[in-house]
């Protein structure tokens, strides 16, 4: 039910260097990771119908991770909004997760997982599978609603051993917080 009710409203950002994964969270803009928009001021936003739109980068942090798309020219495409998780603190480690993104270019792709940790900075710790691509996509609770939004992958530990199935994400809450 979750992807059935948000596919929608998630988006793939193409820059000129690259692709990540955005989603409708005020009408007429998205967020996303700020290293998915990179050093752009203009990006272009494509539906899950194949649609594409010309949005303007309008609010960056890279410290935060954090970037805000606002659609640009006539054409105002984003109406139905996500349901955004209230602030109610920070997830709870072992709650369930889903995770929608643009993998590889691969618009669409749902994964699931658990919360595995959350930092004292707020940065929340996942298993669901993450890939390049799903930067900037929405992190839902199993009622359906966003609390983060997708940042990284975790390759190596502080060691240097590889490791599979941990992505990072970034509390919804630093939205409010710009």
């Amino acid at each position: 039910e979750i992807y059935r009710d948000n596919i929608g409203r998630v988006y793939t950002v193409h820059t000129a260097s690259g692709l990540g994964t955005g989603f409708l969270f005020r009408t007429g803009q998205l967020a996303t990771a700020a290293h998915v928009v990179g050093d752009a001021q203009s990006v272009d936003i494509e539906s899950q119908a194949g649609e594409r739109f010309p949005a303007k980068v309008v609010y960056k942090n890279v410290t935060r991770d954090l970037a805000i798309l606002e659609c640009s020219g006539p054409i105002r495409p984003f109406q139905t909004l996500i349901p955004l998780r209230s602030r109610s603190g920070s997830p709870e480690v072992g709650e369930g997760v889903v995770v929608i993104g643009s993998p590889g270019g691969l618009k669409g792709t749902v994964t699931t997982g658990i919360v595995s940790q959350v930092d004292s900075n707020g940065a929340i710790q996942l298993n669901a599978a993450i890939n390049s691509g799903n930067s900037g996509g929405p992190v839902f609770d199993m009622q359906g609603r966003v609390f983060g939004i997708v940042t990284l992958k975790i390759r190596k530990t502080g060691d240097g051993r590889s490791v599979d199935g941990l992505g990072v994400a970034i509390p919804l809450d630093w939205l409010y917080l710009r």
